[in-house]
């Protein structure tokens, strides 16, 4: 699968429930960054997800340990950089670790694609959203800075981030709610979603108003996913 899309300097979202196929098809989008040249960053909450993107020549990787103080503006040298928490970390101190990062990456005005696993764990509330995502939402495009939200609780990402994203992919909704949700954004979503097979995926196009479907034999990886 090659999408000509992934490149825009615009903010984008995968929406999908535990199990349905996000970081699968996450790791065959930053294959296609790194195929392009095109720098990217990677903020794992697990330590294994990603880990068979280190397969791709000259991509580091970066442990976060509890405790332990980072020089990232020397990390974020690496043109392609993957971040994931040593097992001994607590969520909360993980995540205040990447936003430390980010800040970083924002102020030193560093071009990056930023993949964000777990993206609602980074907002105080469903509707609220953290102010320096909001801030790399808001201007992080204008020094080539584009988000890649992954979250399996939709319904707790803040409408006001997901507002900044052009593009969403989204596989198959198991949960009411979260199908119910989705309507609002994709009419007919109750019958587009019923039609979906394990880990297809539909691209949806905020600007156009418009989707995709993609199948699940269409997504390949060149790297093993461990997920």
């Amino acid at each position: 699968m090659h999408d000509p899309d992934l490149l825009l300097n615009e903010h984008k979202m995968i929406a999908a429930p535990t199990g349905g196929g996000k970081s699968f098809f996450a790791g065959s989008l930053i294959e296609q960054l790194y195929q392009k040249k095109h720098p990217f960053l990677v903020l794992d909450t697990k330590n294994r997800n990603h880990a068979g993107l280190l397969k791709l020549k000259n991509t580091q990787l970066l442990r976060i340990e509890p405790g332990k103080r980072y020089k990232f503006r020397r990390a974020l040298d690496a043109k392609y950089l993957i971040v994931v928490p040593s097992p001994k970390i607590r969520t909360p101190d993980l995540i205040q670790q990447y936003r430390a990062l980010l800040e970083t990456l924002y102020d030193a005005k560093i071009p990056r694609t930023v993949l964000i696993e777990e993206a609602h764990l980074y907002n105080p509330h469903g509707n609220v959203p953290d102010p320096l995502l909001e801030l790399i939402a808001r201007e992080g495009r204008g020094y080539q800075q584009n988000m890649i939200f992954v979250d399996q609780r939709i319904q707790e990402f803040p409408k006001l981030l997901w507002s900044q994203c052009k593009i969403t992919w989204i596989m198959k909704m198991l949960i009411p709610q979260d199908i119910r949700y989705m309507e609002c954004i994709i009419p007919n979503f109750p019958e587009i979603n019923a039609d979906l097979r394990e880990h297809d995926v539909i691209k949806y196009n905020h600007k156009t108003n418009q989707h995709t479907l993609i199948r699940a034999d269409q997504v390949t990886r060149i790297t093993p996913h461990l997920g």
